[in-house]
């Protein structure tokens, strides 16, 4: 019934675009219902890893409040899941109806859990290293992003039963180059020139940077743009 269901939605979105809708670039101008049809086109979401321990989402299985920005329009308060294993975003339409939304429509979005918010970018042609999504820890003439995975892996003890276990990897935008961060030192080296000084930044102002701290990384990268900008003023 669902996938007919799916069906059916899907057909009555195209019916629309044929009927003359366009791409509207702000809600105040677009048909409430052309843009609640823009907002969940995609394809029914359905369990793909049914024999697996745990789950696949991000933070939690439950639905999520978020903001979400699609081809250039935004969205405010909609309920979402992160599926970090296969680097899907699923909404929930109607309360009751998850659809999978494609990624190449998804230009960003930002989760709101408990105390925190946290803002995730599509890279997929900025940073072809990973290409997909990452949380954004620092954003400014350079970027530093934490890239959450879920993989599928046997039980250590070799048993039967699989479970997700989940990776998070750092990586840091710089010159126009995305390079994976695994530690300390190799950030420090994308800084050429000005790594003598942002040591000298880090040491004094005892800042922690590790992959288990990694909001150092974003304090040394903002000084590093602001010795950058003096540069450019110079």
């Amino acid at each position: 019934m669902r996938k007919i269901f799916s069906l059916c939605f899907i057909l009555l979105s195209l019916s629309t675009f044929i009927a003359g809708q366009h791409y509207s670039p702000g809600q105040k101008e677009a048909d409430p219902g052309w843009l609640e049809q823009f907002l969940y086109n995609g394809v029914e979401w359905q369990p793909g890893y049914p024999m697996v321990t745990g789950h696949e989402f991000f933070l939690t299985k439950e639905y999520v409040t978020a903001d979400i920005t699609l081809e250039g329009i935004s969205f405010s308060n909609v309920r979402i899941r992160y599926d970090i294993c296969s680097d899907n975003v699923i909404i929930l339409w109607k309360n009751t109806f998850p659809i999978t939304l494609s990624g190449d429509r998804i230009d960003e979005f930002t989760i709101r859990h408990e105390d925190a918010t946290l803002r995730f970018v599509n890279f997929r042609k900025v940073c072809p290293e990973f290409g997909g999504f990452a949380e954004v820890l620092y954003s400014g003439a350079s970027t530093f992003v934490a890239r959450h995975t879920k993989v599928v892996s046997l039980n250590s003890t070799q048993s039967s039963y699989a479970q997700f276990r989940e990776y998070t990897r750092y990586y840091y935008m710089i010159n126009g180059t995305c390079n994976q961060i695994r530690n300390r030192g190799t950030f420090l080296k994308l800084m050429g020139g000005h790594e003598p000084a942002v040591k000298r930044f880090i040491r004094q102002n005892n800042i922690l940077i590790s992959n288990f701290s990694p909001a150092g990384f974003g304090i040394a990268a903002a000084f590093y743009d602001s010795l950058v900008a003096e540069e450019v003023i110079e």
